[in-house]
């Protein structure tokens, strides 16, 4: 009898332990157009309402290109960025398909400054900062696919503390199931 409980627990653990496995490999993969123009990764957690974004990309591709924020920096071409952001999701109505999210996180841009009077070459300028966004997430019917718009901002911190960037996305994930 002894035996029989314990391999009965066993079972049922693992069984339970490959459900919650299953939903906790869950991933998405998809690309973001606006700014930043890119790859978005996505990795859900907690039952999919916690979800940690990362967001490979341009800064300043779209919009933004020339940005003037002191008397010493200008830049006039884009740069690459890599955000990471941890968000909360909830579902909106019944049928689960349509989510709103917001969340929060940090921005890494590397960009090259123009050169100032008198200078003869460009050089790359590293910037960092916290970074917000929230958004509307629709999943396509019977399918893997979600289509979604977002926004948010970026704060820089350095070089040029207090400096302020909007983040407007359109986009579409694949949804990828272990």
């Amino acid at each position: 009898m002894k035996n029989k409980l314990a391999l009965t627990l066993i079972i049922t653990l693992v069984s339970f332990g490959s459900v919650l496995a299953q939903y906790e490999n869950n991933w998405a993969v998809g690309l973001k157009v606006g700014e930043p123009l890119g790859l978005n990764i996505r990795k859900y957690f907690s039952y999919g309402d916690r979800v940690f974004d990362v967001n490979i990309g341009s800064y300043g591709f779209l919009y933004g290109r020339e940005r003037n924020y002191g008397k010493d920096q200008i830049y006039n071409e884009a740069g690459v960025m890599v955000q990471g952001i941890y968000q909360f999701h909830r579902s909106l109505g019944k049928n689960d398909k349509l989510h709103a999210y917001y969340g929060f996180g940090g921005q890494i841009n590397s960009r090259n400054r123009a050169p100032k009077l008198g200078e003869r070459d460009a050089f790359r300028v590293i910037s960092l900062g916290p970074a917000i966004n929230s958004g509307l997430e629709f999943s396509i019917p019977e399918n893997d696919m979600a289509v979604f718009i977002d926004a948010g901002g970026y704060l820089e911190i350095a070089p040029k503390p207090f400096f302020m960037a909007p983040n407007i996305n359109l986009g579409l994930r694949i949804n990828i199931v272990k």
